[in-house]
């Protein structure tokens, strides 16, 4: 399991200069979505938008603003003011950029971590401005959008059956029903039971090596019994909070008492 924390978003970006010969759009600027990378985890998932724009008569000086727009599912577009890097206009580095033939000035703007489920789309505004400072032109454009489905998988303990142990007599098999409800696999996930008393023969920890979205498999452990009012057998799915899930509640479940 991992806390779902209210992780800000990241953003790293780059600029290039190339010939005006390398585009054969007539339009003085551009911008689409570059990349949308999906994932289950957040640190993986990632936008990229990539814009251009070329200088025009009486406006030779180059500005490009980004800004990003969120939809969560059952709520209108809404700008997040809250991404580093963006907002804020670049030009540039060469402030000559836009006032020669051929020049052309592009700009990438990547953001991740992104949140789920959500969808996101760049808005893209360009200035071209004269000697001293002024507007003369601007336009806008929005990309395509990158839709962000909610990838994670989703441990959970579904039932603890408790019978007599076969092989250990005076103990009890407890076996644990552990399904995944999310929408990608599970890997090396990690159950473990906690008893009163010592557990007997058995270790209190299993390993499932694969579980894939709507499976299901049964786990068993071999422990003491418990008597009416005792603490019952406890069961934790991912303990050590390694998995990002979709519903970190339901990783938990206790056995009834009594046990045989």
């Amino acid at each position: 399991m991992v806390a779902r924390l209210a992780a800000p978003l990241v953003a790293t970006l780059a600029v290039a200069l190339v010939p005006a010969a390398a585009s054969a759009v007539d339009a003085p600027a551009g911008a689409r979505l570059a990349v949308c990378h999906r994932a289950p985890s957040i640190e993986r998932r990632v936008a990229v938008v990539s814009t251009w724009m070329r200088g025009i008569p009486g406006g030779s000086h180059l500005a490009v603003k980004i800004d990003l727009w969120e939809r969560r599912p059952g709520q209108h577009w809404s700008l997040r003011a809250d991404v580093p890097g963006l907002g804020s206009w670049v030009r540039p580095s060469d402030a000559g950029v836009g006032s020669r033939a051929g020049d052309v000035f592009k700009y990438r703007q990547a953001v991740g971590r992104l949140e789920v489920p959500a969808a996101y789309r760049f808005h893209v505004t360009f200035h071209w401005l004269d000697d001293d400072g002024a507007v003369t032109r601007e336009a806008s454009r929005n990309t395509g959008v990158c839709r962000q489905p909610d990838l994670r998988p989703d441990l959970v303990l579904r039932s603890v059956t408790v019978a007599p142990s076969t092989s250990s007599p005076g103990l009890v098999r407890y076996a644990v029903t552990v399904g995944n409800e999310g929408g990608s696999t599970v890997a090396r996930a990690t159950v473990t039971a906690t008893f009163l008393s010592p557990a007997g023969p058995s270790p209190h920890r299993r390993n499932v090596r694969e579980l894939a979205p709507g499976d299901t498999v049964v786990i068993t452990f071999t422990g003491p019994g418990c008597a009416a009012g005792d603490a019952p057998p406890s069961f934790v799915a991912d303990p050590a909070n390694t998995i990002e899930e979709t519903d970190e509640t339901n990783n938990a479940l206790a056995a009834v008492c009594p046990a045989p």
